[in-house]
């Protein structure tokens, strides 16, 4: 799924919740079940990060960061 300048925009604007549903909804569609529950801020504040390009959180670590939460979680 390719996201324009203006989608990520939104996204990165939307509150934690909005955030997570929509990351939840794309990896769903890729295979990917994720918790439910929406992640600590600190969390969503990185992933926020990653898509806006501004952060220093690789892709690679933006991954781990949700399957950390997902281990810990896993009844999501």
């Amino acid at each position: 799924m390719n996201l324009d300048r203006e989608t990520i925009t939104k996204l990165t604007e939307a509150n934690d919740e909005t955030l997570w549903e929509t990351v939840r909804g794309i990896a769903l569609a890729k295979g990917f079940r994720l918790p439910e529950a929406t992640p600590p801020h600190e969390t969503m504040e990185r992933l926020r990060g990653t898509l806006s390009g501004n952060g220093t959180l690789s892709l690679g670590e933006a991954v781990r960061v949700i399957a950390a939460y997902k281990k810990d979680n896993p009844n999501g």
